[in-house]
Order: structure tokens, then sequence, then C-alpha cells
């Protein structure tokens, strides 16, 4: 009895201490390299009560003395503050989040080739054979799990019942479709996207239940970002990837065999074949001026053109072109261009094209307008604030670009059924966010060391943008070791982004160079066209040294016309920082 009477005051003791702590309000303001944060996240350790912070970092939260704050942010370390009853102000300056490296990773290891990979396989448990090359756990920026067939246990019905101990959040429904179950893996919520299945390079949509446990050599598992950047959007429900005995046999035996990207192509015609350089089509009324041999006579043309073509703004685009390349009229040109702007300022894929033009012509502030009112016609298309924000960096107004990168963020999250960068979905904005940040609070402040160090992105960034959403074409990129890998944009990709509810209205593209591979890469392009007699036109802009203070990038503008295969676009040497088109 004296034992629970002791209990039962310790409990009432408790209680009334609780009740006697007195609520709080705590603000301050979050930073990074003397910079406001904006969108930081402020929660209460333990539970769902939390808040962000505003435009200009600040923030404000009611809390309890012995609380614990969490302050978080994409890409940077998380830090956990203990509030007390003296101090109502925290000020949090949050540093980039950096994995510890051992002292062989800090001296820079050599990325090693597929086949020094393939001969370390046997004894390298953390490798798995893909479609997409041979994967190294350690290597890699993403989560990946890798499982030794040894620890698969052969219980249940398949190989899927032995896999389960290993993936606790892996779901089976073998009730909806008994003969073909499906996967999936709980940490994706609500959208049902499942699982596919990457087999000794071959990609499965449904299980390959066929497999018996004891064939399995070694299986990998990849979620989130790692399955949808790898995999595009067919992989949004994670990728499990299964290497077999059998082909491991083949592989120690000598059998060539080149582990790579499902759209490579090794074949020896394809390595020494020189493609042609992509060519778009010539129209009608630009034929027309080959008979133009002055000026004079190019304007008559052009009179007796207009009245024909004036329903086509791609028509504009193109007179401007050829009165700024052959006769150097830079007024007519101009006025040409703003005749578009006019004229078609309810056209948000013209716009769009004429906005890559201005920015081609340096001119920055034309472009900032169509902009502008792309975002009024397409206030939906998370493309339409990207490009709106990144056209205010590029007239010096960096405090713009980061309001509306947070205020797209913001309402996203308040109305849009998947909330920002879930899934990878709103990482190019995420990442050119986080590059404005460091660009700009360089001039600032910068602690010993040089940005390069200090940031995790590689130095070489490629990003395509294009005008038309309903475009469809495929990127072929060979390495300096003449390796092949590709990316495709069509009617597949993007039912497949609708399917799986991650579709955001992107039209752009990031790509980051492996930065162990200096040399030479090279670009080329299958175009299949947009459903329309309409040209796309496809913005190409390489960054060198991407994220330092050093970055400098060049554009080239493609336009798109006619369906062609396999040709050359473009190529980038990342050894002497040149884009060559």
């Amino acid at each position: 009895m004296a034992r629970i009477f002791v209990g039962i005051t310790f409990f009432f003791v408790f209680i009334i201490g609780t009740a006697q702590a007195t609520k709080m309000t705590i603000s301050g303001k979050v930073t990074y390299m003397d910079q406001a944060l904006p969108n930081a996240n402020v929660v209460i350790k333990g539970t769902s009560i939390g808040t962000k912070t505003d435009i200009k970092g600040k923030y404000s939260i009611e809390v309890y003395p012995r609380n614990i704050l969490a302050f978080t942010y994409l890409g940077m370390q998380t830090i956990e503050v203990a509030v007390d009853d003296t101090h109502n102000v925290m000020d949090i300056q949050l540093s980039e989040h950096v994995e510890e490296l051992n002292e062989v990773v800090v001296k820079k290891r050599k990325r090693k080739s597929q086949k020094e990979l393939l001969a370390d396989y046997p004894t390298n448990t953390n490798l798995i054979k893909s479609s997409w090359g041979i994967m190294d756990k350690d290597r890699t920026s993403y989560s990946m799990r890798v499982i030794d067939g040894k620890n698969l246990m052969p219980s249940g019905i398949d190989f899927l019942d032995a896999l389960l101990p290993w993936v606790p959040n892996m779901l089976i429904d073998r009730v909806t479709y008994p003969l073909d179950p499906r996967v999936y893996l709980t940490q994706y919520g609500s959208i049902k996207t499942h699982v596919i299945f990457d087999v000794d390079g071959f990609v499965y949509e449904q299980a390959p239940t066929f497999i018996s446990v004891h064939e399995i050599d070694r299986v990998a598992v990849l979620t989130r970002n790692g399955a949808f950047a790898r995999y595009g959007p067919r992989g949004a429900g994670g990728v499990i990837i299964i290497n077999t005995k059998e082909q491991t046999r083949i592989d120690d035996l000598g059998v060539k065999r080149i582990y790579s990207n499902s759209g490579l192509r090794d074949s020896i015609n394809d390595r020494l074949a020189i493609k042609q350089s992509y060519v778009p089509e010539i129209p009608e009324y630009i034929k027309e001026y080959s008979s133009a041999n002055t000026k004079e006579k190019a304007d008559q043309i052009f009179e007796s053109q207009k009245t024909r073509f004036s329903n086509s703004p791609y028509y504009l685009l193109d007179i401007s072109q050829y009165f700024k390349d052959t006769w150097g009229d830079n007024k007519k040109s101009q006025a040409l261009l703003d005749t578009m702007a006019h004229q078609f300022a309810h056209d948000a894929i013209a716009l769009k094209a004429l906005a890559y033009r201005y920015e081609n012509l340096g001119l920055l502030e034309s472009a900032l307008q169509q902009y502008l009112a792309i975002l009024k016609l397409k206030p939906r298309d998370a493309q339409s604030h990207r490009d709106l924000a990144n056209a205010y960096d590029e007239i010096g107004n960096y405090q713009k670009a980061i309001h509306i990168y947070s205020r797209y963020e913001l309402a996203v999250n308040d109305l849009d059924s998947v909330p920002f960068d879930k899934y990878g979905t709103d990482e190019l904005m995420t990442t050119e966010r986080m590059n404005i940040i460091k660009l700009n609070a360089g001039k600032f402040f910068l602690e010993s060391g040089t940005l390069e160090e200090r940031t995790a992105i590689p130095g070489n960034r490629v990003l395509f943008e294009w005008n038309s959403n309903a475009a469809e074409f495929k990127l072929q990129f060979v390495d300096p070791e003449k390796y092949y890998d590709s990316w495709e944009y069509t009617v597949e990709t993007k039912e497949a982004e609708l399917s799986a509810e991650i579709s955001k209205g992107y039209s752009s593209k990031q790509f980051f160079l492996d930065d162990n591979l200096k040399g030479e890469w090279v670009i080329n392009i299958s175009y299949f066209g947009n459903g329309s007699q309409d040209p796309t036109y496809l913005k190409v802009t390489t960054f060198f040294d991407y994220g330092t203070l050093e970055q400098r990038q060049a554009t080239k503008l493609f336009k798109l016309a006619g369906i062609k295969e396999n040709s050359y676009l473009c190529r980038i040497n990342t050894e002497t920082k040149l884009f060559i088109e």
C-alpha cells in the first residue's frame, strides 16, 4: 500500500508541476551565411506544432520551458535548442548538411570505371548492377539499401516475403492482384505508385515472382529522390534492384557485358558513328528571301508576306532574326519582337519562346515582362514561378527571386496535393534557390575556405528548358570515356507523372556532369515534334563551377522544327570549360 501511495503522490506532483509551467513566446531570426532564410521550419520536437520563417527569416512561436525547438531547412544541418524561461529571443544560423568523410574520400578518389566496379563486385557488397550502371551505395547521394542474397530466408510464397524482414516499410498487395502482386513502400503516403523491378539490367513493371530466393545474389532498394532521379516518373514509387547468381557467374566467366543506363547504346556502330548536326526545317517564307540581294529587296518581300503570315508568332521570331543576322537591322528586328509581344500576349507558349529570344539578345528586362505575363496565364504551373524568379535574379534582384520561390512553396504546401519538393518534384527550384542564397551570401560573408569546398553540388551543371509542354524529345549524353546515357521527355513520361500525381507543369530538366570525368561531353538529340506545325524552342545553359563564386554560364538557343532522330546538338568540355554548338 505504501508503494501505491508514493506513486500516486509523484503523479500528482508531476501534474501540478506541468500545470504551473508558464507558456512563453520565443521569436528570432533564422539565417544562412548572414542572409535571411525564408520558409525555414521551426518545430517543437516530438510534436506537430510549428511555424515557418517569413520572407525576412523571422519567426515567432509559443512554447513551454524545457521544450526543444528544432530548426530545419532543406539541405541544411538541423539545429535543436532547449527552451529555458530566461531567453525569449533565439537567433539561429544554419549551416550546410555535410556528411563526415573519411580520409580516403577527402583525398578525392578517382571515379572508378564500370569495368573496375565489375571487378570489385564479388568482394564489395555495397555494389549493385542496374540498368543505369553499377551503383555504389557508398558513393550515392540518395538513400539505397543493399541486401546480400545469403540473408534472404526462403519462406513464404515467393522472394517478396523473404524480403519483408529487411524492408519493413514494404506492403505486398496480393488481394487486389492475386496473380500479379503489387509492391508499395509506405513512406509514399496516400500516393499509390507501385514499385518497379530492375533484374540484371532489365526493368519490369510487375514483380518478377518467377525468381527463386535461391537464385538471388544481391538486392538493393532505391527510394524517393534516388529512384525518381534514376528511373524517372515510373520510379516514383521506388525501385527494387535484383542481381541473380546466374548473371554473376556469367560476369565472372569474362563474358563482356557493359552495365549501363537502359538508354545506353554501346554497339560499335554507335560508338564510331559521327552524327549529323540537328538542322531545323527551313520555312517556306524564309526561302523566299533567297532572292533578296539588297536590304530594300528584303523589305519588299517582308511587306508582301506580313499579311499572309501575321497569324504566326514564330514567323515574327524568324523574320526578326533574319533582319538582324543578315542585314544588321537591329531596329527592325527589335520592332518585330515587340509586335509579337503585343499581338500574342495571350499565347504563353509563344511568349516563352519570345522570352528566350530576348534573353539571347541580352534584353533581360524585356524577357522579364514576358515571364510576368506567362505567370498570369499559367499561375498553376511551377515552371511559371521558377522562370519569373530566375528572371529577377538575372537582372540582379535576388531578393525578389527568393521571395517568389518562397511564395510558391507556401502556396503549393497549402493548395497542392503534393507538398513542395516531395519525391523530388521541385528539386530544380530547391537547387536554384539555394544557389542564389549561396552566391549572394558570399558577397557579404565567407568563412575560411572556398565556397566550392563547402558545397556538395557538382561543379558542372547543364539545364534544358523548352517552351512547349507538348514537345517530345530524347537526349543522349556521351561522356569522355564514351559511355552513353539518355533521358527522354515523351508522352509516356508525362502520363507516368500524371498517374503518379506528381506533375507540376515543369518544362525544364537539370543534369550534373560527373566532375571526375574531365574532357568533352557530347549531347545528341532525337526530336519527335509537339503535335503541331509550330517549332519548339530549346534553351540549353551550361554552368561551370556551379555553386561557387567563380560560377559562369553560357546559353545557346535551339529551334527544333522537323522530326529527326539521333542528331548532334552540342558539346561541353569540362576541362577547358567551353560550350560549343
